[in-house]
């Protein structure tokens, strides 16, 4: 597999640990400066945990894939990530604590801060081997000051979920909960403030999910298709790498994003054998691809532009049962009835009840293996926490929201005789974007109907087919292909259409020609022409075999 990297970060040669080599968008700082300091202060109390000082403190880089909210604040604010920084913002001043090449970098936002939000910028420059306590007691002292009374205790936000890692961060979590301040969690506004996209992210988002569906159809699907057609033995963490490496260059997947733009969410997952997972979290095993009779594929892949996330999963069906092909079906009409629900006014719990709704009315006994949510929100992080598409949320959707909408069966049963395709699961997830209308699948490149997911293998089976299209419309030279889509087999084409009915039409022509020739043709006036017509045609058949005769 690739080298793994920090999953917030900016592009392989885009962190900002040093160097001035990166410039700071002013114009995207004030705008998202103002932003966070409005929402803060209109909803202090309902999601900031009525934080009076926001303290937020990045950790030292990491080759693990893994989302944090301190990271994404980096990125949305300054365009980058700055590891191992601590950033205090007050009503007076914004505090940076950091060492000189980054404080060098950040020197430019001052004037902005001062005049989007009348903030002097302070900075605390930490010297290589110094482990920055003095600094911390200065920021200490100077939110102190902010307190209008003695007696007034102030109410420090931080990032509860995010333990401290390495030692800067360690020392300073210790000195803020010895400090005597209250401290309170500010997760859920920092996502409150992530939730809805501004034109810039939805393009990055845009871009990532053209990738993400791209790689599944330009890449995942025809790389299966070759494995199964050529009967290989080819395990789930060898496509899982063959995948990543496709994702990470663009250009031959046919994508023309630079590929240091560009990362993966997770690494790809593969599933089938009966064994599946369909969290986030599952990884692609060592089990060789199963694709015997009634067995069941799920890919998962995502993949990030300017560190903004997109996912999509699909569910591959080979020569699938009844059992199988009705659950995918009433799968597909849930999950399409859960993004079309994704529209401003309405309430996020209505997306899942729309599914649920579905599953109720189509096959009710499915209700129990139907997942508990139909997805997250999805953006800087992969999981928007609070975004959560589940039945509980009353939050509102708003136009700009992103959502990776993502709906499965798990733990299914097959009457088959073979126990790695006896159990099953299916899986779909597409990248949707609220829209002021409705909704934009911005993964929609990557096909999930029916048609286009299930194939038929089975050579037995397909000798006994009989063919819609008559044997002599079949090109004497055609290439067959056991990976045969149902929309290669039974179903026709509006083009392949077109082309039988203009072959009709000359059918029907050339046999009125012949009847006429033949002295049959209706409406023939006074007969007489079609008496010569029929004397001409028997005269011609007979010079054609004397001359065949003297031969």
């Amino acid at each position: 597999m690739a080298e793994k990297r920090n999953a917030n970060g900016p592009p392989p040669a885009g962190n900002a640990s040093g160097g001035n080599a990166y410039t700071i968008d002013l114009n995207t700082f004030s705008r998202r400066l103002q932003a966070m300091y409005t929402h803060w202060s209109q909803h202090k109390d309902e999601y900031w945990g009525s934080s009076d000082v926001l303290a937020v403190a990045t950790p030292p880089p990491s080759e693990d894939l893994r989302y944090l909210k301190s990271s994404a604040l980096n990125i949305w604010l300054l365009g980058y990530e700055f590891p191992e920084t601590i950033m205090v913002f007050g009503d007076k001043h914004i505090h940076f604590l950091c060492s000189q090449k980054k404080a060098s970098l950040l020197e430019v936002v001052k004037k902005s801060a001062k005049e989007t939000v009348g903030v002097d910028v302070v900075m605390h420059v930490k010297a290589k081997n110094d482990n920055g306590s003095n600094q911390m007691e200065s920021i200490l002292r100077a939110i102190r000051s902010q307190s209008k009374s003695d007696h007034a205790a102030l109410t420090v936000g931080y990032i509860a979920r995010e333990a401290p890692e390495g030692k800067l961060l360690e020392i300073w979590t210790d000195k803020l909960k010895g400090s005597g301040l209250t401290l309170s969690d500010i997760s859920n506004g920092l996502s409150d403030l992530f939730a809805v996209k501004d034109k810039n992210e939805i393009t990055c988002i845009k871009k990532a999910a053209y990738l993400t569906a791209c790689a599944m159809k330009n890449f995942v699907v025809p790389k299966v298709e070759k494995v199964i057609d050529e009967e290989k033995k080819v395990t789930h963490a060898s496509l899982m790498d063959d995948t990543e490496k496709a994702i990470l260059d663009p250009v031959k997947i046919g994508v023309k994003l630079r590929a240091e733009n560009v990362d993966i969410c997770y690494p790809p997952i593969f599933q089938s054998g009966g064994n599946f997972d369909l969290r986030p979290s599952a990884s692609s095993n060592d089990d060789y691809l199963y694709y015997d009779s009634s067995s069941v594929i799920i890919c998962a892949i995502g993949s990030r532009y300017n560190s903004y996330c997109s996912n999509v999963a699909r569910t591959y069906l080979i020569d699938s049962n009844a059992v199988q092909s009705k659950a995918y079906e009433v799968l597909l009409k849930a999950h399409e009835a859960a993004i079309l629900a994704l529209k401003p006014g309405n309430r996020i719990s209505s997306v899942y009840e729309a599914a649920v709704a579905v599953v109720e009315r189509e096959a009710p006994e499915l209700v129990p293996n139907l997942t508990k949510s139909a997805g997250t929100g999805i953006g800087l992080e992969f999981r928007e926490s609070g975004l959560g598409l589940n039945a509980k949320n009353e939050k509102v959707l708003k136009a700009g929201m992103v959502f990776n909408v993502s709906l499965g069966f798990q733990n299914l049963q097959a009457k088959t005789s073979n126990s790695k395709s006896e159990n099953f699961s299916l899986l779909l997830a597409d990248t949707v974007i609220v829209t002021d209308d409705g909704r934009d699948v911005a993964t929609s490149a990557s096909s999930k109907s029916v048609k286009d997911i299930a194939y038929s293998f089975n050579e037995d089976e397909e000798e006994e087919v009989h063919p819609k299209v008559k044997p002599e419309s079949i090109a004497k030279d055609a290439v067959f292909s056991k990976a045969t889509l149902r929309s290669d087999n039974g179903e026709i084409s509006k083009e392949e259409l077109r082309k039988q009915h203009q072959a009709e039409l000359a059918r029907q022509k050339n046999e009125e020609t012949a009847r006429r020739l033949a002295g049959v043709e209706s409406g023939s006036g006074d007969g007489r022409a079609s008496v010569r017509a029929a004397s001409d045609l028997i005269a011609y058949k007979v010079l054609m075999n004397c001359r065949h005769l003297g031969k």
